[in-house]
């Protein structure tokens, strides 16, 4: 898990305004990651992080691609990846009633220095990836799957 102290933002110390950060996550991040649906990748982060006096406003934005198993052939798939994500950052109590009822926003205690944004990159790469993920079809209609596995499929399926 050393990667993700390359994802903490130290918040202690932060002026008020704007700050951007660059990183580019690979598939090592991914790796970190026991149940990762991607086994490579070179995504472009971009996360704009604006604080103000009593929260702070991320907006990250991924661009780049990323290399998955095909749900048909299972061969790798490599697929585009574009996200834009905002989450808010608040800060309250030690007790856990501070808790928000909204996806994006999350509560840090009082005096909390240090924002790991390693989790948010991940969730947002895989958001970011179609529900159904196959090779793309041909002008004629032919699939880019493995051929041996969808004729092994075939053989193996029931017809009504």
């Amino acid at each position: 898990m050393e990667k993700q102290g390359l994802y903490t933002i130290l918040l202690k110390g932060l002026s008020l305004g704007s700050h951007v950060l660059d990183w580019t996550i690979d598939g090592g991040f991914f790796a970190m990651y026991e149940r990762s649906e991607i086994n490579d990748a070179s995504i472009d982060v971009q996360l704009t992080l604006m604080k103000h006096s009593r929260f702070l406003e991320l907006h990250f934005v991924l661009a780049g691609w990323a290399e998955v198993n095909c749900d048909r052939c299972l061969d790798p798939l490599k697929l585009e990846i574009a996200s834009d994500a905002r989450l808010f950052v608040n800060f309250g109590g030690h007790d856990g009633e501070d808790e928000p009822d909204e996806d994006d926003v999350i509560v840090l205690p009082y005096g909390e220095e240090r924002l790991d944004v390693a989790q948010y990159l991940y969730e947002y790469a895989h958001l970011s990836l179609p529900i159904r993920k196959v090779h793309p079809e041909d002008a004629n209609g032919q699939s880019a799957c493995n051929a041996v596995m969808i004729n092994k499929l075939n053989q193996y399926l029931v017809k009504n």
